[in-house]
């Protein structure tokens, strides 16, 4: 499984369990689904001002934390981490509101069944 440190719920997206560039790097890495730290600074340095060291920090993060695995490789330059998705964005959606619904009933179910039942209706 991954692991998370926060639960933002006034925030969308992947945003709402991973920072603003875990959620871009994350993105990144759904499409390419293996890469290094050099592709994934590429693909965000036009729309950033990240330097290279910062995304190496984020990806071994989300290595640590179970989202990404990595493997050494060989390039030109010496050796290098390759990154690898280890759930999809389907799977790790599914996760994410698992454990947010499971906690939700274990702390305050009559509630939540009752919203729950609520936003269906209207949905």
């Amino acid at each position: 499984m991954f692991s998370w440190t926060k639960y933002n719920p006034h925030k969308n997206g992947l945003r709402t369990v991973l920072s603003p560039l875990e959620s871009e790097v994350m993105e990144v890495m759904w499409r390419e689904k293996r890469a290094t730290t050099r592709t994934i600074y590429t693909r965000l340095k036009g729309r950033h001002s990240v330097n290279r060291s910062t995304v190496n920090v984020v990806m071994s993060s989300l290595c640590k934390r179970g989202l990404l695995s990595s493997r050494v490789g060989k390039g030109r330059g010496g050796l290098k981490y390759i990154y690898k998705v280890r759930f999809s964005r389907a799977r790790f959606e599914r996760e994410v509101v698992g454990k947010v619904l499971g906690s939700l009933l274990t702390s305050f179910e009559r509630t939540t069944r009752k919203q729950m039942k609520e936003k269906v209706k209207r949905a």
